[in-house]
């Protein structure tokens, strides 16, 4: 059995990721350029109003990027890494009482797919790092997880996708091995005719981007582009799975912090007298909010590769309530804002996107600064940290 693993904190990733090489720090350099240009561009266009949400110019879903998946979904990541939190058995009366019926994980624990049998709720898993590379060459090896953590339970629980990985597409160790290992794991379930209910992918964070502004212009790092990312997307295409991408406008933020406007990350109020807005000046796409630049951004690097559109799914999103002294953006009230403000948002739009929120509890043993352990919709208790209205509309 997979021993129980969470995600890293998205922050600890995020440098992690981004910190493999010295070409590394230079692409990392050229993303810096992104947020001087969007945070003069943002300033210039402070003034601006818009009054009407479906004028000329708005992107459909206030942006471009892809999604075919019917009406949006809102699920939850479930990360392990804090005392005292409540058993897998207890899982799914919290994750209903908050009125969310999709569940991210980080393993594959057996125990956790069989609290969620006959519930309703669904289960998207996560096969460790270290499995990628003996996957990538071992057909037998991918048959043999299968049988172990998917045959025994489907029938009862519904699972709909596995992520080979988590945010391993520019870790040396792994790339090579990703797309061979994602192939495998397909088979291997193609060979139990599970193919079409369960999805096979992997995780990507927002690093795999080398630029990013203008969203039209985005692209994917050279060194991952053609060798890594054009055949998994092909793939993706051909199977009719999604592209899964965790997208933090917090960590956006903070980057930036004090320069892009704070409203702009948390989805500035609908009906506000005055709203700050960016047009793309080549797609002319008018941008009222952080998220949809960063969701078209990947849409647009997929373009660039010459592949059609594939749905996107926003694997990891979220807003924390706590943080070290200065972090005043960290709050209780704006990660409630944020995450109402975000079902609102994709509530509202022509095309829906699937969004799993991370995540379910603060988790007080991850390492590192205090932000890193407050991105929970509940503490680690159980208890609810803030009133959020997940319901859709009647």
């Amino acid at each position: 059995i997979f021993p129980p693993k969470s995600s890293l904190n998205p922050v600890e990733r995020e440098r992690k990721t981004e910190r493999l090489s010295l070409t590394m720090m230079m692409m990392i350099t050229m993303q810096y350029a992104f947020w001087i240009l969007l945070i003069f561009s943002i300033s210039m266009a402070s003034s601006s109003t818009i009054p009407s949400l479906r004028g000329p110019g708005i992107g459909t879903n206030y942006g471009r990027y892809s999604s075919n998946l019917g009406a949006p979904e809102i699920g939850i990541n479930y990360g392990r890494y804090g005392s005292n939190l409540p058993p897998p058995e207890a899982l799914p009366s919290l994750v209903t009482s908050l009125s969310i019926k999709h569940v991210k994980t980080f393993d594959m624990d057996p125990r956790i797919t069989t609290s969620f049998a006959n519930t309703g709720i669904s289960l998207s898993l996560c096969i460790p790092n270290d499995k990628i590379p003996l996957l990538s060459t071992n057909l037998s090896e991918a048959d043999s997880i299968i049988r172990a953590f998917i045959l025994p339970y489907h029938k009862t629980t519904i699972i709909t996708s596995i992520s080979v990985g988590n945010e391993v597409s520019l870790l040396p160790q792994f790339t090579p091995h990703l797309v061979s290992a994602v192939v495998n794991v397909h088979r291997a379930i193609k060979r139990y005719r599970l193919h079409k209910k369960i999805k096979v992918t992997t995780t990507h964070s927002l690093a795999i981007l080398s630029r990013r502004f203008p969203p039209s212009t985005a692209r994917f790092h050279n060194s991952i582009g053609e060798s890594v990312l054009k055949p998994l997307v092909r793939f993706l295409q051909r199977t009719k799975s999604p592209l899964m991408v965790n997208v933090y406008p917090y960590l956006a933020y903070k980057q930036s912090f004090p320069s892009i406007p704070l409203d702009f990350a948390l989805f500035q109020p609908v009906n506000g007298s005055k709203r700050r807005m960016y047009r793309d000046p080549y797609s002319g796409v008018a941008y009222t909010n952080l998220f949809d630049i960063m969701m078209d951004s990947v849409d647009s690097a997929v373009k660039a590769l010459g592949l059609p559109k594939i749905p996107v799914v926003v694997s990891e999103i979220g807003w924390p309530s706590s943080g070290d002294p200065g972090e005043v953006a960290a709050s209780l009230e704006n990660a409630r804002v944020f995450n109402q403000r975000l079902v609102e948002h994709l509530r509202r739009g022509e095309k829906k996107v699937t969004v799993y929120i991370f995540a379910l509890f603060d988790e007080d043993q991850k390492s590192g600064a205090t932000v890193e352990k407050h991105w929970g919709l509940l503490y680690g208790n159980g208890t609810k940290k803030y009133d959020l209205n997940i319901s859709p509309p009647v």
